[in-house]
């Protein structure tokens, strides 16, 4: 008994010391979902690099502090330095996970790869309907940095068909329920927060509070339906965060 007391206790001295030093790694917020959203809307293959057909996997990698932030980017494998650049550019439009050690935020070291052809691009910008992603509202404030919408002088708007509306109101009239929901008798609020971009496009949706079904990616499409127009601060449209409860159950706003 004796013996056996001491194998337990060691085993679990064990465990506690092991886990001590699990770590996890960052994450993309919003996964795949995200990822994919946000390459299709950002990337631009720049022309020199079409020109010469440069073509090939670009391996990065960088740091995620604390706060989600990539930075202190380094080129593992390269293509060309402006096709290199291209894609830094869309990772820094990625909001990211910290990851964890010893159960504590800390800033770490991620590695990401993307294999680049230029027929696969075409094909992109075809259903896009755009090759240089533009930026029409000016001025606009360049950085990557992210104005929660509390601090916003000027709030985002939002415009469907060409008319300004009320989200809400817009959200009461076109809301789909999901059939997998209607099935299972689902009912519940999807708390809703996305980032707009100074270019009016919307990124790194995040569910703060889910319901399945398939609400939550019907809360997604009615968002990606309206055209925005970006908050300001100080004269200039900005990156910023934006909020939305969306009612599937009851759905008068």
């Amino acid at each position: 008994m004796k013996k056996l007391l001491f194998t337990l206790t060691l085993i679990g001295f064990i465990n506690i010391a092991y886990s001590q030093f699990i770590s996890y790694p960052p994450q993309i917020l919003g996964g795949k979902f995200n990822y994919k959203l946000v390459f299709d809307q950002e990337f631009y293959y720049p022309p020199e690099a079409i020109n010469s057909k440069s073509e090939g996997e670009i391996e990065i990698k960088f740091t995620v502090d604390i706060d989600g932030k990539p930075s202190d980017f380094i080129i593992v494998k390269s293509v060309t330095p402006s096709l290199d650049s291209a894609f830094i550019n869309v990772v820094k439009h990625y909001l990211w996970i910290p990851g964890t050690h010893d159960g504590a935020v800390s800033a770490m070291h991620v590695g990401l790869s993307e294999k680049f052809k230029i027929k696969k691009y075409l094909k992109l910008i075809k259903k896009r309907g755009y090759d240089k992603p533009s930026y029409s509202f000016t001025p606009y404030n360049s950085s990557y940095d992210i104005i929660d919408f509390s601090k916003i002088e000027t709030p985002a708007k939002a415009s469907y068909q060409s008319e300004t509306i009320n989200v809400f109101k817009f959200v009461g009239e076109y809301i789909r329920v999901p059939e997998a929901a209607l099935k299972q008798g689902i009912k519940g609020i999807v708390e809703l927060e996305f980032i707009i971009e100074p270019s009016g496009r919307l990124s790194n949706f995040k569910a703060l509070k889910g319901v399945g079904g398939g609400c939550n990616e019907e809360a997604i499409r009615l968002m990606r339906m309206l055209d925005w127009e970006p908050g300001k601060v100080n004269g200039e449209y900005v990156r910023s965060s934006y909020r939305i409860n969306v009612n599937f159950g009851n759905t008068r706003y």
